[in-house]
């Protein structure tokens, strides 16, 4: 019950701030989204900060345990990467409303904000750079193509969600980013992966 009230001001939270922007949501729209009293929301979250912070914490968890569910069955280091990165863009597509709100308001919400964002895009930085090394790259080649992947697709998927796409165009987005990529790094050509169904 405690994590069922929880999940529905989470669910509401994404709502309002993606209609009302984070700067111009209140408690008291999150509360009445959710359907509870506005004390109800200090019993699971300190502040609207801490709403948020739950929230990006809730998308980079996903996005990093689907990433590492896709590479458990790779034993090939250029398959390991081909698989993560199609399991980041199923992530980020499954979760449309979650990721618009979390890579759209939080950079500009606060410094915390950008230093957590920073924390999560650091790891799967490395996650790449650890591919690219076990592929043959040079470091500095590779911690440069890392960032510049990371940092392409976070920019791609932004402006593809600003364009209210329909069910496969951020799929294909990522998709453009991926293909891309492999291909500015020199490596073999591969298929493209089905369109996910959406939720």
């Amino acid at each position: 019950m405690v994590e069922d009230r929880r999940e529905a001001l989470l669910r509401a939270a994404i709502l309002v701030f993606l209609r009302e922007g984070y700067q111009g949501a209140s408690v008291k729209a999150i509360t009445e989204e959710a359907g509870c009293a506005t004390g109800t929301f200090y019993l699971y979250f300190p502040s609207k900060d801490d709403c948020l912070s739950a929230l990006i914490d809730r998308l980079y968890e996903r996005v990093l345990a689907g990433v590492a569910a896709a590479r458990a069955g790779e034993t090939a280091v250029t398959d390991k990467l081909w698989v993560s990165m199609e399991a980041a863009v199923r992530v980020f597509d499954h979760e449309r409303q979650l990721a618009a709100v979390v890579l759209r308001d939080a950079p500009g919400a606060s410094p915390l904000f950008r230093d957590r964002l920073d924390r999560v895009r650091r790891t799967l930085a490395a996650l790449i750079a650890e591919d690219l090394a076990e592929a043959g790259m040079d470091a500095w080649e590779r911690e440069c193509a890392a960032r510049m992947l990371e940092g392409a697709l976070g920019e791609v998927l932004v402006w593809q969600m600003a364009q209210d796409p329909g069910p496969s165009r951020l799929w294909d987005a990522g998709q453009v980013v991926r293909r891309l990529f492999w291909r500015g790094c020199g490596l073999p050509a591969r298929e493209a992966a089905v369109v996910p169904e959406s939720p």
